[in-house]
């Protein structure tokens, strides 16, 4: 007899958001995308990175979660995202809304890893304890969940790195507000 393994998904979403920063990343990257959060909302709505946590001021960062259409993207009409699945086991899953809500608990206790920018920039992983960049929480959640792991050290991972986890499947691209998250998924 087979037995059904029960899977879940997760989300990754990739965001290129009009802001100065996000515009300067681009110029370096040459990357359609250059953030990227994570989720496990099937409604697609809400999702969960490391990023700037005043809207002016993109120095003061850390863990903060991001709405789909709200908070930067509501300022950001045009911000364009790919919305990605990855099917998981049970134990997976439930290892990441645990990784998830450790850090929904105490959200000031984690801030923007800056020095890792820098090394990308002269390919030098520079990591802090509670410090991360988006796709360097992603890696390390993806890595922790036992869901995959980049052959890169977490500060050097970057966002236009995701699509290059095997049987990630694409659910959306275009502008974020054209994203019916009713119907994605």
């Amino acid at each position: 007899m087979l037995w059904m393994i029960a899977m879940k998904e997760i989300y990754i979403m990739l965001t290129q958001v009009g802001t100065l920063v996000s515009k300067s990343i681009k110029l370096y990257t040459k990357a359609k995308y250059n953030h990227s959060s994570i989720g496990v909302d099937p409604n697609l709505r809400v999702f969960y990175s490391f990023a700037r946590r005043v809207r002016y001021f993109p120095l003061i960062g850390g863990f903060i979660t991001e709405v789909v259409n709200e908070g930067m993207f509501k300022y950001h009409p045009e911000t364009e995202c790919a919305i990605y699945a990855k099917r998981v086991d049970n134990a997976s899953y439930n290892k990441v809304c645990a990784l998830l809500d450790m850090y929904k608990s105490n959200p000031k206790m984690y801030h923007y890893n800056l020095m890792a920018l820098i090394g990308i920039l002269i390919n030098k992983p520079f990591s802090s304890k509670n410090n991360s960049t988006c796709a360097e929480f992603i890696a390390k959640v993806l890595d922790a969940s036992n869901i995959y792991t980049f052959n890169k050290p977490f500060p050097l991972v970057r966002p236009d790195d995701m699509p290059s986890i095997p049987n990630i499947k694409l659910l959306y691209e275009g502008r974020m507000l054209d994203l019916d998250t009713r119907s994605v998924g």
